[in-house]
């Protein structure tokens, strides 16, 4: 009880996610959709290949060099910024896949959703860098009670920033808005809201805005069946990682 009193007090101090607050109470009438982790995940596992053999379906054959190797500097003091925060904001998921899809297919524009520290926007950002007037639009909502605003995003240095918006909203406010100011997207990774209903609302949208040959890059496909539903839904047969016990997923429309 205490703890729901404090998110509803946190939320109240923060007019702009307002919207978020009313769509969470309304949720709690409309439970996730029922499934059992262990069959997802079976799934996943059963369909995964390696990252290269993803990489070569996609893009065609590469020379893969991980992208902490490639920027080492940028990376050991991103890694420090993280480390002096008193606030777990969770690690980096696959860097070099990000990095390695949006650099090899020349990303114009992108969108993400979830940014915690910034890792996923740091690969993305360095994998854009040489596109003239490239953009990440990224998108994020901070943690329920975290005091994590100040630190969402931080690692990304001063000198990558002006090819990104940072926008500090809930997915059903920011996705929106972000999709406005893109003509198209290249690519988009999804790594915010992962609730079976939260995903099977926002991948439409982000699908939709997709040229043709553009990638779709999914978090955590393991948590329940929204991205295999949805791949069925677009007739398409996604590639499978694992990173780190997870599932990355990944479409090409």
């Amino acid at each position: 009880m205490i703890s729901k009193l404090k998110s509803t007090i946190w939320f109240l101090q923060r007019p702009h996610l307002y919207p978020q607050m009313f769509h969470l109470l309304k949720m709690k009438f409309y439970p996730d959709k029922e499934y059992t982790r262990s069959d997802v995940t079976d799934w996943c596992n059963n369909n995964s290949t390696l990252r290269n053999e993803v990489f070569e379906k996609v893009l065609g054959k590469l020379d893969l060099k991980e992208v902490e190797a490639l920027f080492p500097q940028i990376f050991e003091e991103a890694q420090k910024k993280a480390d002096d925060c008193q606030i777990f904001m969770g690690g980096p998921g696959d860097l070099t896949l990000l990095y390695h899809l949006s650099k090899q297919s020349k990303t114009q524009y992108a969108i993400e959703t979830g940014v915690a520290f910034g890792w996923s926007s740091l690969a993305i950002l360095l994998g854009i860098k040489d596109q003239d007037s490239s953009k990440l639009i990224s998108i994020d909502m901070p943690y329920v009670q975290g005091n994590n605003e100040p630190y969402v995003g931080s690692i990304v240095p001063e000198a990558l920033r002006k090819n990104w918006t940072l926008l500090r909203q809930a997915d059903r406010q920011g996705l929106p808005k972000a999709l406005k100011m893109v003509p198209y997207l290249d690519l988009c990774h999804y790594d915010s809201d992962k609730s079976y209903y939260g995903r099977r609302w926002a991948y439409p949208k982000l699908w939709e805005a997709l040229k043709t040959g553009g990638i779709f890059i999914s978090d955590d496909i393991q948590d329940n069946w929204a991205f295999k539903e949805f791949c069925e839904d677009v007739n398409r047969k996604p590639q499978i990682v694992e990173f780190d016990t997870k599932y990355v997923g990944i479409i090409q429309k």
